[in-house]
């Protein structure tokens, strides 16, 4: 069987063990805690939308409490002790090499062709679920579905998964992942337990990203800490790239009061140029929602301002998180978007 390792996992990072290798799950644990108790009392939910921001342990969560399912099929047998010490080294061994048959992991799919991942999470990998449950369930147990992330669904693929869970199988267990269970459809999260997953603590943070060892010297391992807002994947992906030094510029930039000068604007392209490059829609994301996240404090933080300031801010906030998400839904020029998001944030300078 192929390793994690060699196999394409979609959204790893270099260097970092993927959420089906995990052994370690950071914080959650009174969350990982409340289920296995639901699971012992025969009262688990037969579907759990987990939601978290980017990089906070969804996964990691989903498939610890999925291990510990395929290493307890008897709820009233099970431990109360949710460590990851007693599960067995077969049943560790399959969910990591994606060979366990009571498991099955929805995520978008590698394209052999392309030699990428698929931007979308299709309707042809959700109808997986109807061979997956199909089929019996090893010694009577429960069968298990990851949809990793239910954000990256088409419509079709929102509809099949509806009513896969509107007419649940026997013994299923289904833990639907979303970075923002808003943009789901209503009726999915009508279907589901609502299971929230705060932001991990910086000192948490830190110290996972310490344990990488990225050779980043302590200073910056701090600053990239609280730049990640409580995401592990955020600080890995500021500690191995450039975007750090890119949102230095932006911060610089934009706390000069710069107003967009010709000088001004050689900044702007570098940073775009840069950001936008193919290969480093990572670096991408992660920029835009720094940028994002720092237009937000403008609105909450500068309450002395006039009320027309605090709203252009408020508008310049909502302009930049709608055009990044019809950059996305319609694959435009990802260098255009951070462009007119400067161009926004200069003329709000000038008010």
């Amino acid at each position: 069987m192929i390793e994690a390792e060699e196999r394409p996992i979609a959204d790893r990072l270099e260097g970092v063990a993927p959420p089906s290798d995990s052994m370690d799950l950071l914080g959650h644990t009174p969350e990982l805690e409340k289920l296995a108790e639901g699971y012992r009392a025969g009262r688990l939910h037969h579907a759990w939308l987990i939601s978290a921001p980017r990089g906070v342990g969804k996964a990691t969560f989903a498939f610890h409490m999925a291990r510990y399912i395929l290493s307890n099929p008897e709820p009233a047998q099970a431990p109360e002790s949710v460590s990851s010490d007693l599960w067995p080294e077969t049943v560790v061994r399959q969910v990591s090499q994606a060979s366990q048959p009571d498991l099955l992991h929805l995520a978008r799919p590698w394209d052999d062709k392309t030699k990428k991942f698929k931007t979308q999470l299709s309707i042809n990998e959700i109808r997986k679920t109807q061979s997956f449950y199909g089929m019996t369930a090893g010694s009577n147990g429960w069968r298990i579905t990851i949809v990793d992330a239910a954000d990256d669904m088409n419509a079709s693929a929102a509809n099949a998964l509806l009513k896969v869970l509107e007419e649940p199988p026997k013994r299923s267990i289904f833990f639907v992942l979303t970075h923002s269970a808003g943009s789901l459809l209503p009726t999915i999260r009508s279907r589901c337990q609502l299971l929230p997953l705060k932001p991990l603590a910086d000192q948490v943070v830190l110290e996972k990203l310490a344990s990488f060892d990225l050779g980043v010297p302590k200073p910056e391992l701090e600053e990239i800490s609280a730049l990640a807002e409580g995401s592990v994947r955020r600080a890995v992906v500021l500690a191995q790239g450039d975007v750090l030094s890119e949102y230095r510029q932006f911060l610089k930039l934009l706390e000069s009061n710069a107003k967009g000068s010709a000088s001004d604007w050689v900044i702007v392209h570098q940073i775009a140029d840069s950001v936008s490059r193919r290969g480093r829609e990572d670096a991408y994301s992660l920029f835009i929602d720094l940028a994002v996240s720092w237009i937000g404090k403008q609105v909450r933080m500068r309450s002395d301002l006039p009320p027309h300031v605090l709203a252009g801010w408020a508008e310049v906030w909502d302009k930049a998180i709608q055009s990044t998400k019809l950059a996305d839904a319609f694959n435009l020029d990802k260098k255009q978007v951070i462009l007119s998001l400067f161009g926004s944030l200069f003329s709000q300078n000038k008010m």
